[in-house]
């Protein structure tokens, strides 16, 4: 039976069953009409979800989001696109769930959301050499354990599939500070950027500066127009003073 299910595997793209003759490594599904790498040795089908982005459009997006969290002087410095690896695996009832196949910032493997778009096979030889491309550090075998982990019950699997999904890296720099970033590379989203604090006044700057105007209110105007205006401006900088010790993370 295993034998069996390992020659016939799901289509990735459409989800129909595939029929795969004997000793071809390469089967087309007669519903989509996709075609598909299968591995019959342990019934992986590996594909790359094809990149929508085109590495000329990151900078401009990372401009303009840079623009909207208040940083018009943002410049990319560095720019590269990576082909994550990631498992998806079927259970017989039909449950798909996506693994990273490399370990997160505290790592682990943990669960991810493919984005969508067309998948596609590219052969070694005719990988994007632009591209960098990362092999799974997590084994197929340990695929089981790690979804049982991350979903908090068991999960049977029929069918895994290796697939990569292109997504844009680098770093971006405002003033003097460089932070990296991540963007997808199908849907222009930007998954992960820590945007700097402004290099404003520093506090003891603005209490200063806050002190100096309400003394200047408070000599010129009449006493009856001097206090109501010397507490707006202390409640204002007030508000200016606790926003400013405030770091600012942006995800779109």
């Amino acid at each position: 039976m295993a034998a069996q299910q390992a020659l016939n595997p799901k289509c990735p793209q459409c989800g129909g069953p595939v029929e795969v003759p004997e000793g071809v490594a390469y089967a087309r599904c007669r519903f989509c009409n996709s075609e598909s790498f299968v591995d019959l040795s342990g019934a992986l089908i590996h594909q790359v979800i094809r990149k929508t982005v085109r590495a000329s459009r990151v900078p401009g997006l990372l401009k303009a989001r840079a623009r909207e969290a208040g940083y018009p002087d943002a410049t990319v410095v560095r720019l590269k696109l990576v082909n994550e690896p990631i498992w998806e695996v079927e259970s017989p009832d039909g449950r798909r769930l996506s693994i990273g196949a490399r370990p997160g910032p505290e790592g682990r493997f943990t669960q991810v959301r493919l984005p969508g778009g067309e998948r596609a096979f590219i052969q070694p030889e005719e990988r994007d050499s632009a591209a960098e491309w990362e092999e799974p550090e997590l084994a197929p075998e340990s695929l089981p354990e790690v979804a049982a982990r991350a979903t908090g019950r068991p999960l049977a699997v029929k069918t895994i599939r290796l697939i990569h999904r292109p997504i844009y890296k680098g770093l971006i720099r405002i003033g003097e500070t460089t932070s990296a970033f991540q963007l997808d590379g199908v849907s222009a989203e930007l998954i992960d950027v820590d945007w700097p604090v402004r290099p404003r006044y520093s506090r003891r700057n603005k209490a200063w500066l806050a002190s100096a105007i309400m003394i200047v209110v408070a000599a010129l105007l009449p006493a009856k127009f001097a206090a109501p205006a010397v507490l707006v401006i202390g409640l204002y900088f007030m508000m200016a003073l606790a926003r400013a010790g405030k770091p600012k993370r942006a995800t779109s």
